[in-house]
Order: structure tokens, then sequence, then C-alpha cells
């Protein structure tokens, strides 16, 4: 597979942080901890790349791909919002809170917790690059600050076109393996209802103990600080389109498909909503 992109198409040049209306977010605390949350996972992008090259050793166009692309593309995201943060709310110790959630986190994030097959593997990226694509989808239209919206804009696009390259290589692979519907929709659904279980709670974590010292965040919080986010997903996460993302790699016949649809879309709202 030819890889066409062999840099990010943007720099941390190109946002106009100079120009961040600061009054308009700096006193809403969960915006801070939903970016300073999401500048955690974006960071540790290098050693998710470095899973994936171990994993997938053998495919030269993909390890080329994932180490010349996405994990630049990736680790400039995380860069992008450090900075964001930091000139918003410039006195967070980014770099100590940081540290804590990579020493968290990475018992996580080993090699052999990927998919039992190359191709589940790769529809599994398809699930997290869904949740990236949808995530910031919901932040360029929630956003209260013109230089967040361009900011999440920009990483929006990155996200579509590294989903395009996990399921083409999903595709690759699956005309190998074979594997049935049946196998492939249960491991999208177990990647789908695994997310948040580390990483999106460890970020926040440790973003919230950092910045309020001698306080514990607990399973509660985060439950409450979901709840909080309730309105914001219900008004503007992209419900139509992430259930088509994830159902791509099953490859649904189109009748089936559409009616398929309305259901998981209501259902998708109602667990992610409540």
């Amino acid at each position: 597979m030819h890889v066409d992109r062999t840099h990010p198409t943007w720099s941390i040049a190109d946002i106009p942080y100079a120009s961040i209306e600061k009054p308009s977010i700096k006193d809403q605390t969960d915006w801070f901890y939903l970016l300073a949350g999401a500048s955690f996972v974006e960071s540790l992008s290098d050693l998710y790349a470095r899973n994936l090259v171990e994993y997938f050793h053998e495919n030269l166009p993909a390890t080329t791909w994932l180490g010349q692309q996405w994990e630049q593309e990736e680790v400039q995201h995380g860069l992008a919002l450090k900075t964001y943060v930091l000139k918003v709310w410039p006195d967070f110790d980014w770099d100590r809170a940081y540290q804590n959630f990579v020493k968290a986190y990475q018992p996580y994030c080993q090699t052999d917790l990927l998919g039992p097959t190359q191709a589940l593997e790769m529809a599994s990226r398809c699930v997290v690059e869904t949740g990236t694509t949808s995530f910031y989808t919901m932040i360029q239209a929630a956003s209260p600050e013109p230089v967040l919206r361009d900011l999440a804009g920009r990483i929006r696009a990155d996200e579509v076109h590294h989903y395009k390259y996990f399921y083409k290589f999903f595709q690759e692979y699956q005309r190998q393996e074979k594997n049935s519907r049946w196998r492939i929709a249960r491991e999208l659904w177990k990647r789908v209802s695994e997310a948040d279980q580390e990483d999106s709670y460890l970020a926040i974590k440790n973003a919230f103990e950092v910045k309020n010292p001698g306080q514990t965040f607990s399973g509660k919080d985060f439950a409450a600080f979901r709840e909080r986010m309730g309105d914001w997903v219900s008004r503007h996460y992209p419900f139509e389109m992430a259930i088509k993302m994830l159902l791509k790699p099953v490859s649904l016949p189109p009748t089936l498909q559409k009616l398929a649809l309305p259901l998981l879309e209501r259902s998708a709202r109602r667990a992610l909503v409540s």
C-alpha cells in the first residue's frame, strides 16, 4: 500500500495560540480536565506505535506508515494540546501529571494485550480511531473558544485519515484470515466496551490530583465527570457517523446495515448520555 503522506500536514506554528480568548474557557474546570487528559493520551502515542510496529513487524508498508506518519501526527496532537493547556492554565504542572499518568498506564499498554490476530487488531484500531474522530468532532462543535475549535478540527482531520489507513490494512489481513462477521463484531464490541476503562480515567485522575494536591480522584468522581459531559455528548457527539465507522469492518449487507443503524444509534446515545 502506498504511503501518500510522510509528515504532518500542519505544525504547532500553524496554531494561533497568542489569539486564545482565555476568558471564555479558563474558568471552566471540566474543559481543563478534558483537554489535559486528552493531551496525556495523545502524548503516549510513541509507546502505542512501538507496540504496533512490533506486532506487525513483517508488514513493511504498515510499519513504515505507523512510524513515519501515524506516530508523528499523534505525538504532535499531544504537544499541540499540551501547549494549549499551558497557555490557558500556565500554573498546571503538566510534566509531573503526565509522568504519573505514564507510570499508571504502562501496565495496560503491552504488546501481548493486542488483538488475537492481526486483522482483528487492525479492526480494533478502527474502533480507537472512530472514538478519537468522534471525540474531536464533539470538541470542535462544543468549544467555547475559537483557537480550540481550529485545533480540534485539525486533529479530527488527521484521525479520519488514520482510520482510513487502519481500515485498508484490516482489509488486507482479512483477505488472508477470513474472520467471520460474528468474530469481527465480537472483537469490535470488546474494544468498545473497554473504552474509558483505563486511559481516559487515569489521564483525568492524574490531571485532577496534580491540580488539587492532597485530593484523591475516584471512580465515582469519574462517573460524575462523565455525567456532566452528558449535555455536550447529547448535543454534539456525531452518533450516526460513529456507528457507520464502527460497522464498516463488519461489512454488513446494505439492507441489514440500514435496519441496524437507527437501533444502534439509539443504544449508543443511551449508553453515552445516561
